[in-house]
């Protein structure tokens, strides 16, 4: 009876989860979307990511991280281009967002329980990865909505979902 809980409030958790990077996802792809074209290259200082690099990096990681501690995977896309306009970011992001959702959707409750080798040599379950590849957007969101501001931009409004 126990174990039969866990597993529905275990499916449940994944859910919210998804619910959320779904969300995370549009609220992105709206931050990108408020940058004008012509300051997508903007940097608040020397030797620091472009907002433009800081896109392709969520997109980048969340491929990576996904691939390389969830499930191997291939999204299909060109995380080489480095000069890609803003139609071309918002749909590498999205694609990016897409890979891992599909990823996270295709795990099963033994798999997320399963530990993995990541950065570091540290061992972590892979529900611990989805926790880090969502961690690792947040931070780099925040870093586009201070450019935006720099930039003389509003921001979109934040949105949980």
């Amino acid at each position: 009876m126990v174990s039969s809980m866990y597993m529905a409030n275990a499916q449940t958790n994944q859910e919210e989860f998804l619910a959320k990077w779904n969300g995370m996802k549009g609220y992105t792809v709206e931050i990108i979307e408020a940058m004008p074209e012509d300051k997508l290259d903007f940097t608040p200082a020397e030797g620091v990511m472009s907002f433009r690099e800081m896109a392709m990096h969520i997109a980048g990681a969340n491929v990576m991280m996904a691939s390389k501690f969830l499930k191997e995977g291939d999204p299909g896309m060109d995380m080489e281009k480095k000069d890609m306009n803003k139609a071309e970011l918002k749909m590498a992001v999205e694609k990016s967002f897409d890979f891992v959702a599909n990823i996270c959707k295709s795990l099963t409750e033994d798999e997320l329980a399963e530990e993995v080798e990541v950065f570091g040599g540290a061992m972590v379950s892979r529900r611990q990865v989805e926790n880090l590849i969502d961690t690792h957007g947040i931070h780099h969101r925040g870093n586009m909505i201070v450019y935006l501001r720099l930039s003389g931009v509003e921001p979109p409004a934040f949105r949980a979902w």
